[in-house]
């Protein structure tokens, strides 16, 4: 008789980064730090403000941002522009593929992180990231997310994939993973059209992996995970799965 054996969806490469790089997240933050960690949902609870597409928007969720990411006794500027050249020295989140019907588009970062001087940082943020709030939370909490790693000195060179992953250690996996990719169909009066495009650095299969690790590891309800887009939950499911019924494969030990 032959049996479905349980897998990952990522690769044993992918695996054992996501897993020594949650073993360094322990060691920075603290275990109890990381245990607690609230996964930060797209609901009132957490962002209570009916989002405008004006600036106030960024800035509340800029201040709430930093609470949960518990970044404090530092200035942090944030500045806006209109889709400017790719050419950015900072660093930032950038959309790394967009299509339209069979054309490809300009890439543009959404947003940059630089440091001024010492406790004084800079984000800069695609204006058309205040008409989409989801995308606007990923964005700034992967900027911020340079700031405890390149800002507070934990790393000397940026790393865009830790960065991100980093932010789904501090609890912003569902802004992360449903930001990553986006599909968008629609239809005139005598012509019809798609869209696509991808933003951050992570894949979904990557960003499924990691949150379903860090679930394992505080072992909390997984009520959140409603949030969670079809394609992301269904890997999510796939890989809490497997981690529950190999828990050898843990990179935690006493959890």
């Amino acid at each position: 008789m032959f049996f479905n054996k349980l897998k990952p969806s990522v690769t044993k490469e992918d695996k054992d980064w996501i897993d020594d790089s949650f073993l360094w997240f322990e060691g920075q933050y603290g275990r109890n730090y990381l245990k607690s960690v609230r996964i930060i949902e797209p609901t009132r609870e957490f962002f209570n403000i009916e989002f405008s597409g004006k600036e106030e928007d960024a800035h509340f969720v800029l201040s709430k941002c930093l609470e949960y990411m518990d970044i404090k006794a530092v200035k942090v500027d944030l500045n806006f522009y209109s889709e400017a050249p790719i050419d950015f020295e900072e660093e930032g989140v950038f959309i790394t593929q967009s299509e339209e019907g069979n054309e490809l588009k300009d890439s543009y970062p959404l947003g940059t992180y630089s440091e001024a001087s010492p406790n004084h940082f800079l984000i800069d943020l695609e204006r058309g990231q205040l008409n989409d709030p989801h995308s606007m939370i990923a964005t700034i909490a992967h900027e911020l997310s340079h700031l405890i790693l390149l800002g507070e000195g934990r790393i000397q060179e940026s790393d865009e994939e830790l960065t991100d992953l980093n932010c789904i250690a501090l609890g912003f996996g569902i802004f992360i993973s449903n930001n990553i990719f986006h599909f968008n169909q629609w239809q005139g009066a005598s012509h019809h059209g798609w869209s696509a495009k991808r933003n951050g650095y992570l894949p979904e299969e990557v960003a499924a992996y990691a949150m379903a690790l860090l679930s394992c590891y505080q072992n909390n309800p997984l009520n959140w995970t409603l949030h969670l887009n079809k394609t992301v939950k269904k890997m999510f499911d796939k890989n809490v799965k497997y981690l529950r019924a190999n828990p050898d494969s843990l990179p935690f030990k006493n959890t």
